[in-house]
């Protein structure tokens, strides 16, 4: 017997464990790249910027240390500028944040090594540099990153304040932003910011995912279907691996939605997707491509290989039953199939392939899968002139 306090503590324990999973979906991983890109890129010119903001001033006291800040400054962002374009690896993003948080802990220690107790209180600005680093980690669309960040900027901060009441001696009392109390309330609000900033990229992931998501059946939409696909045509070329594409088309859906209904219509297109979501690899790709029109690419796979599937999935398609009212109907799929490099070095030269073949399938009288044919063996070498060939028996 299963009580339901233990159910729901399975529960969430399951939901915590899925979270903390690696990210699988392309289109989130090229999102969190592209906001590590950008990160890098807006790091980058605030780092050169007050680099010759500073030397354009004149040497202030410490100015050889102050130097030496700046120049590690502006190495570790051109680093890391280089690691974001050139490395596409999630490891990057989790050095950036920490690397962020321990370029502002080490600008308020620098602070506080020339100035000491007499600058104690300009801290005040650099610690609030802190929410914006927490900030920029809502840009990869990972709330561990949140997380992760806030986590550090409390700990270097507590580090900081300890370093700074006891080495240093300044003293809490004196100075409100290295009192106890004080420090609590710094604790509180980094651990809230990154909080927010953590609901935050949950939310616009989730947003993110919806923008190419097809809303009747939870596939993908053409733009981001054709994006994956370039992205496995360059893999392919690579590796010299095939690849394969196939258009299916549900047949007479007009005369269907006419005679039943535009509700009938879109459960048709939901089992249709359903079933097409079930019947693939998690490798292989699958899209509405527009009206009735289904997309399914089969990546490292060879053309004969992608029939016998699209056949299958053709055939379990055919036995499927949508419910009209009280009536049970059928429906079924035409298919064209385009390979490459077979077809055409580029994706729209396959999609124009398959489509083609596609309406072959129409033509010859539906519910069929049309693939390219075989090759051909080479013609016979003509014989010799004054020799004839040997007849036949």
């Amino acid at each position: 017997m299963t009580f339901p306090a233990t159910h729901w503590l399975q529960r969430a324990i399951a939901g915590l464990l899925g979270q903390l999973a690696p990210e699988t979906d392309q289109m989130i991983l090229r999102a969190r790249v592209s906001g590590e890109r950008w990160v890098a890129g807006v790091r980058l010119f605030l780092v050169a910027g007050l680099g010759a903001l500073v030397i354009s001033l004149a040497p202030p006291p410490g100015w050889t240390a102050l130097t030496a800040l700046l120049a590690a400054g502006l190495a570790y962002s051109v680093l890391l500028a280089w690691l974001a374009f050139r490395v596409t690896d999630g490891w990057v993003q989790w050095l950036s944040c920490a690397a962020d948080v321990t370029l502002t802990t080490a600008a308020m220690l620098f602070v506080l090594l020339v100035g000491g107790a007499d600058v104690a209180a300009h801290t005040r600005t650099f610690y609030e540099l802190y929410f914006l680093v927490i900030m920029s980690a809502g840009l990869r669309y990972d709330w561990r990153l949140c997380a992760w960040t806030a986590a550090l900027c409390i700990l270097e901060y507590a580090v900081l304040n300890a370093f700074a009441t006891g080495p240093l001696g300044i003293d809490g009392e004196e100075h409100e932003d290295f009192a106890w109390t004080s420090l609590a309330v710094h604790f509180f609000l980094l651990g809230l910011a990154g909080i927010i900033m953590a609901a935050v990229a949950e939310r616009a992931k989730r947003l993110r995912l919806m923008v190419g998501v097809d809303h009747l059946t939870g596939l993908s939409q053409r733009a981001p279907f054709e994006e994956r696909v370039d992205e496995e045509l360059s893999r392919a070329r690579r590796r010299g691996a095939p690849l394969s594409v196939a258009m299916l088309d549900l047949d007479g859906f007009k005369a269907f939605n006419d005679a039943f209904g535009h509700p009938a219509g879109d459960r048709a297109l939901q089992v249709v997707a359903s079933r097409l979501r079930a019947s693939v690899r998690k490798s292989d790709l699958v899209a509405r491509y527009g009206g009735e029109e289904f997309v399914v690419a089969f990546p490292e796979t060879a053309v004969e290989q992608a029939r016998l599937r699209v056949e299958h999935i053709r055939a379990e398609l055919a036995r499927v039953a949508i419910q009209v009212g009280r009536e049970e109907r059928q429906v079924t799929v035409s298919a064209g199939l385009g390979s490459w490099p077979a077809d055409g070095e580029t994706l729209d030269a396959v999609l124009s392939r398959a489509d083609a073949r596609l309406y072959e399938a129409k033509r010859r009288g539906k519910n069929q899968v049309v693939a390219p044919e075989p090759p051909f063996p080479p013609p016979s070498p003509d014989p010799p002139r004054g020799i004839s060939p040997e007849p036949t028996t």
